[in-house]
């Protein structure tokens, strides 16, 4: 099977479709050609001059990464800086680079499942589900065969579809309904329009109040029974994270609810809150969000590399079921740039 760089990038795009990025972020290819053969795969948290080496020894034609390389305009591209040298590098060895960041924030098994799934949490739902991008449609033709209306619309991701047959009109006139998230639409449409279900005016989108239940931020998980210890939660954070040390506020007797957000997601505090988690872990939070109102609420700090790092695993393993045939490695290397110092010496009184 010759697999391009293309088939990697709808892959991904299926599973965190880029529309539901934030509106500062750049994801999708960034670099690289669409239709590139791709036989290796060296997946990462973010792109380092290390790892571009790293892809090069091991002849990878392709790097999926979480943090896209490019955030802002580039006004230029050569050797001189950082990120000159790794774009240079990449299009001079033919490297291509997609990259999926707040929009795998968004979708469902991502970045803040894969972390809840590593602390053991059941019962996962999002956190904070306001992501207002479903749409309603409506379609109004006299084609005969409902079924297979309802078989499109369901083939392109629309759900509670449905028709009924309109009074008072054109005989045989039916409305098929559903609700579709808005990156679904065009593909929808461009279908309906190839099988000549599309007249003017035949068809209606039209937003929903209600948000998606595919897309949100954060996840909301709880512990059998009654929960465990504070103590027994935080060592279970450092295993699970490979840590030895995470920062905390409050002191909970047990621990039951939890909400996790991958990365820094400080902002869904009063969200945990609201839904009644007993702690919250998250990362890069600031001195004056460790205060909170009730102190039986534990507030983890647990790092942003160390938060999102399994994503990359979990990237690399989807990746690895969906193309057998292709190898796909998760990096080597460590690109987090912030260490800890843990000082030995002793200075208590003798």
């Amino acid at each position: 099977m010759n697999t391009q760089v293309r088939h990697i990038t709808d892959f991904i795009h299926q599973w965190a479709p880029p529309e539901i990025k934030l509106s500062y972020d750049n994801v999708g290819l960034l670099i690289g050609d669409s239709s590139s053969p791709v036989s290796r795969i060296l997946v990462c948290l973010d792109v380092t001059e290390k790892i571009v080496d790293e892809a090069l020894e091991k002849k990878c034609e392709l790097i999926v990464s979480h943090h896209p390389l490019i955030f802002k305009r580039i006004s230029s591209i050569n050797p001189d800086d950082e990120q000159g040298r790794i774009v240079y590098k990449m299009i001079r060895n033919n490297i291509a680079l997609l990259s999926a960041h707040t929009n795998l924030d968004a979708a469902l098994d991502g970045v803040s499942f894969v972390l809840a799934n590593n602390l053991g949490l059941d019962n996962l739902q999002f956190l904070d589900k306001n992501y207002p991008i479903s749409k309603k449609i409506s379609l109004t033709t006299t084609f005969d065969d409902s079924e297979a209306v309802l078989k499109l619309m369901n083939y392109h991701s629309a759900e509670e579809a449905y028709f009924y047959n309109v009074d008072g009109r054109k005989s045989g006139m039916k409305c098929f309904e559903a609700t579709i998230d808005r990156h679904n639409v065009g593909q929808l449409k461009e279908a309906l329009q190839s099988e000549g279900l599309l007249t003017s005016g035949s068809l209606q989108i039209t937003d929903m109040a209600s948000p998606s239940d595919n897309f949100g931020m954060g996840v909301l998980g709880t512990y059998p029974d009654h929960g465990i210890a504070m103590d027994e939660f935080l060592h279970l954070v450092c295993r699970a994270l490979d840590v030895d040390a995470i920062r905390f506020s409050g002191h909970p007797q047990r621990i039951k609810r939890v909400a996790v957000c991958g990365g820094a997601g400080i902002s869904l505090k009063e969200k945990a809150l609201a839904a009644g988690a007993d702690a919250f872990v998250t990362s890069d939070i600031k001195y004056h969000d460790y205060f909170t109102e009730s102190d039986s609420f534990l507030l983890v700090d647990a790092g942003h590399y160390e938060s999102e790092f399994p994503v990359v695993e979990a990237i690399r393993k989807e990746l690895s079921e969906a193309f057998e045939h292709l190898t796909v490695e998760a990096t080597e290397q460590v690109t987090n740039p912030m260490n800890i110092y843990v000082s030995k010496f002793n200075n208590k009184p003798l």
